[in-house]
């Protein structure tokens, strides 16, 4: 043997052992350690986003600006997350997730530091906007490695449980919280949240390494198909972006007083909790498709109901309707997603679709506001909803006939 054939075989044996001991340190994704961390990151990551009809109402109230603008202004925040997505989906999920969701959280605290420092700046949105970007790293990784866990749907159903208790009691509260700190205090607050977070970094997996795809209802789709299966996500959640930023303004521009419209989101929020619990217990009893098909058509007849001028009742039952059915059918939409690509990999597309309609829809919904009411971002919501629903229908009729087939 040649003395570099030797060095050869020591050095790659060296590899190989620092490989086997990098994985037998790796956190297990199926691990309550991994889950928890993620639950409490996501929930991290969206401390803004899941509040957003108050954040809009306190940008009118306090920062003095049109309709308009407040929703432009969380439409920035939203870009934000966007495109840390995005990135997250091409080459960021092949850095250390660890690396990553640090980063995002020094992002996202810095960016939330900056804004509370300069809430009336010129340069406001852009701040929000990088805020928006250490957000979305965080929830990528997290909603990553949660969607590809052995129990996806229930795994998301519970970290919708402590996202929307937390948006429930927020969005209850914030009128008064912000009467007392102000914008720039809730900022400052969400720095610190941020910051204390980075606790939970410990937990985190590496990477795709940890995960166990044991998932035997997943079929390979062509790539056709995966595409049109991510238009599918991204017009659903470009409805629910456009609904979620307006909410608020269609309660007050009907004539209902704005804390009449908080107690109103206050209690979708809480019956949201019920949506996502009720997920978890029918994930196995009822056809993942009857599922998906209630939740994305009741969407649409939930913000049907607020079309014109409603009274504080049809408010009521609206946004309650939309919440519990958003909240709901997230989990199985997921879980169907995951279905369609045996790497894993199409969740963290998925979730860049997600972010990328939550951000894209108050962006869209902005020019929409005329000052005579919201009847035309409305149904452009609704319509949304109804492609979605036709869109998502080709992938999974594919994935049943290779399903049936094997």
């Amino acid at each position: 043997m040649m003395p570099d054939q030797g060095w050869g075989n020591i050095i790659g044996t060296m590899a190989h052992m620092a490989q086997e001991q990098q994985r037998r340190r790796e956190i297990n994704v199926n691990g309550w350690p991994a889950i928890v961390s993620a639950i409490a990151l996501g929930t991290i990551g969206v401390l803004s986003f899941i509040i957003q009809p108050g954040i809009v109402q306190g940008y009118v109230e306090h920062l003095h600006v049109s309709d308009a603008r407040a929703v432009d202004l969380v439409g920035l925040e939203m870009l934000g997350v966007a495109l840390a997505t995005i990135f997250m989906a091409l080459v960021g999920t092949r850095i250390d997730w660890r690396a990553i969701v640090a980063a995002g959280l020094l992002i996202a605290a810095g960016g939330d530091l900056a804004s509370a420092l300069a809430s009336h700046a010129p340069a406001f949105g852009w701040l929000r906007l990088i805020a928006g970007f250490g957000e979305g790293m965080i929830i990528s990784i997290s909603f990553t490695f949660v969607g590809i866990t052995a129990k996806a749907e229930r795994n998301v159903a519970l970290y919708l449980v402590l996202l929307l208790s937390y948006g429930a009691f927020g969005l209850w509260y914030l009128p008064v919280i912000l009467d007392r700190i102000d914008i720039g205090g809730l900022f400052i607050v969400f720095a610190a949240l941020s910051t204390l977070a980075l606790i939970a970094v410990l937990f985190v997996p590496h990477g795709y390494g940890a995960a166990e795809l044991a998932r035997p209802g997943v079929r390979q789709l062509p790539t056709a198909l995966l595409a049109v299966a991510l238009m599918a996500v991204l017009a659903y959640n470009i409805a629910q972006g456009i609904a979620w930023a307006v909410l608020f303004l269609v309660g007050t521009s009907a004539g209902i007083t704005e804390q009449v419209v908080a107690n109103a989101l206050f209690l979708s929020q809480a019956m949201a909790v019920a949506g996502a619990l009720a997920s978890v217990m029918l994930a196995d009893r009822i056809p993942r498709d009857v599922a998906i098909a209630g939740g994305i058509l009741g969407g649409a007849a939930s913000i049907a109901l607020l079309l014109g001028s409603p009274g504080v009742l049809l408010f009521t039952l609206g946004v309650c309707g939309f919440n519990i059915l958003w909240n709901f059918v997230l989990p199985f939409i997921l879980g169907r997603i995951g279905d369609f690509d045996a790497s894993g990999r199409m969740m963290s597309f998925a979730v860049a679709m997600q972010m990328i309609g939550l951000g894209g829809g108050p962006l869209i919904a902005a020019p929409l506001i005329d000052g005579k009411g919201f009847r035309t971002v409305e149904l452009v919501c609704i319509a949304l909803f109804l492609i979605s629903f036709v869109l998502l229908r080709i992938p999974t009729l594919a994935h049943r006939r290779l399903h049936a087939a094997a």
